[in-house]
């Protein structure tokens, strides 16, 4: 697995784990007031739930789904499309077999700190 480099840090402090996690609120909240019909953005939905979740951990396909509030088989079909791009990658729950996590890949995870890296940067954060 990709291991992310020492996180990005500007004038206030701000570093990537902190700008994720204001980021999945704000996202929710013009969702929530534009309507999901108009403002819905699963694909980063998903990236920045994996993203913000202690080390990075993978986590069930249910779960994910439920991170986009997006109906299951439209999160299913936005997971699928993320795995055969390879910024997702399936893996076997090693507690239950019949289960199947999805994690961020090398690639995903490195495309999701550049983006971060690049919006901070935009903000004067960098």
């Amino acid at each position: 697995m990709y291991m992310s480099p020492a996180p990005a840090k500007g004038g206030t402090g701000l570093d990537r784990a902190r700008f994720a996690k204001l980021v999945v609120p704000i996202l929710r909240h013009v969702g929530d007031r534009f309507g999901r019909d108009l403002f819905s953005s699963a694909a980063l939905d998903m990236m920045l739930d994996l993203y913000v979740r202690d080390e990075h951990r993978p986590i069930s396909l249910t779960n994910l789904s439920g991170a986009a509030a997006v109906p299951e088989r439209t999160a299913l079909f936005t997971i699928n499309k993320l795995v055969s791009r390879g910024l997702l990658v399936r893996c076997p729950d090693p507690k239950d077999g019949r289960r199947v996590n999805v994690e961020l890949s090398a690639g995903g995870l490195r495309l999701i700190e550049e983006c971060i890296d690049d919006l901070l940067i935009l903000l004067g954060e960098r």
